[in-house]
């Protein structure tokens, strides 16, 4: 074989492997290819004003059926705070020109032991994201029970904006973050903001953390402090 069919053949095997790959987005949580289950535990610690001290574990477990269909169950304890917590989600994938679109569904419960109060949350959001930063949007149903008296929340708005150093297709990145949700709640006005790192090891495991300040009454122009914590965990993928 001369030299132009060796460069043609090359040419043109670059562009097949460059087109299949390009398939598969490397977001914060999408399907890499290969692997469509992925597992996380992180340790939650921190101080709240209400509880003092407090400290939690998370549990995550998340099945990609493909490059747009996946499945979301977690669990959330606090100890010191008396809480526990589950949800399950589910979300779509799809892509409009340039930008990723994560249309998603959201169902948390939380029971809080000191007080007999359950919380019964319902989202809706889409996400749109790029290389470098994403912004969500949504509505949340909120609904609480103690002691007997039930209290339903006006449709409220969800919000959020991240932005990263680094493209998220780097081995590692830092990131700032603003909005009122997170894994285990979703607030009314309350703005959670924030610091968010990750370190890839291996396309299997990948070490993250985060660092939240939460002050009370943000956007009624309040500034006492509700609550800081700090947030670290890995994440493991598997086929």
């Amino acid at each position: 074989m001369n030299f132009a069919k060796r460069l043609v053949l090359s040419v043109a095997l670059t562009m097949t492997l460059g087109s299949a790959m390009a398939q598969y987005y490397s977001g914060d949580h999408t399907f890499d290819g290969t692997n469509k289950n992925e597992a996380s535990l992180s340790l939650t610690t921190g101080k709240n004003i209400i509880t003092g001290p407090c400290i939690g574990n998370t549990v995550h477990y998340k099945h990609y059926f493909n490059d747009h269909w996946s499945l979301d169950g977690g669990m959330n304890v606090q100890y010191t705070k008396g809480f526990y917590g589950l949800k399950a989600k589910g979300e779509y994938h799809f892509k409009v020109k340039a930008f990723h679109m994560f249309a998603s569904a959201e169902y948390l419960f939380n029971h809080y032991h000191k007080y007999n109060a359950f919380e019964n949350v319902g989202n809706l959001s889409m996400r749109f994201e790029r290389g470098y930063w994403d912004i969500t949007l949504g509505g949340s149903l909120i609904n609480y029970s103690m002691m007997g008296d039930h209290y339903t929340e006006p449709l409220t708005l969800t919000f959020g904006a991240h932005a990263t150093l680094r493209p998220r297709t780097n081995r590692w990145n830092v990131g700032l973050l603003f909005r009122n949700y997170d894994d285990f709640y979703y607030e009314n006005w309350n703005i959670n903001w924030g610091l968010d790192f990750y370190y890839r090891f291996t396309p299997k495991f990948k070490l993250y953390g985060e660092f939240n300040i939460r002050p009370a009454g943000s956007m009624s122009q309040l500034a006492s402090k509700y609550e800081t914590t700090g947030k670290v965990g890995l994440i493991y993928r598997w086929k």
